[in-house]
């Protein structure tokens, strides 16, 4: 028991100038950091991906709903009218890429849309669940599709980075 303390302090003696020489080498602190914004942004086009497929799958899924003859136009127009603004954010988000007075609100932009995506999302469900006529679940298919718009184009802007 009494070989523990010396243990410790013999361990500390030997890393204590390993992790100066370590803290000083610069190039290797950037290189490290490098790879830390790498694996974030890899992680980040990762999780937009798989976004965007789930609005993907949902959209090929309402494929499988079936008309019925009660219309429920109110629930599929708010879906695509809620869809449009997502798409109108990430439009915002595209030109700031190309206008550099548009450039810092480049990432409100996305997390924006990204957010009412996810609100039209579930207006999208909802309307998929209620059914309605063939109109209707038309205009909930176009909804769900805009509304996945910022997810895909994350991903692109992301993997810019990569």
């Amino acid at each position: 028991m009494r070989c523990l303390p010396a243990l410790i302090i013999t361990t500390l003696l030997v890393q204590i100038p390993a992790a100066f020489a370590l803290a000083l080498d610069l190039d290797r602190l950037r290189e490290i950091l490098k790879r830390i914004i790498d694996f974030i942004t890899l992680g980040g086009v990762a999780l937009a991906l798989l976004a965007g497929l789930i609005f993907l799958v949902t959209w090929v899924l309402s494929h499988l709903r079936r008309p019925s003859d009660r219309s429920h136009r109110w629930l599929s127009a708010t879906a695509l009218t809620s869809a449009w603004g997502p798409v109108l954010l990430t439009t915002v988000a595209a030109a700031g890429m190309f206008v550099p007075a548009l450039a810092p609100f480049v990432l409100r932009a996305f997390a924006l849309a990204v957010a009412l995506a996810a609100v039209a999302w579930c207006f999208s469900v909802a309307a998929l669940i209620a059914g309605g006529t063939r109109r209707d679940l038309r205009r909930t298919r176009k909804a769900l599709i805009l509304a996945g718009t910022p997810w895909y184009c994350l991903v692109v802007y992301l993997a810019t980075y990569l």
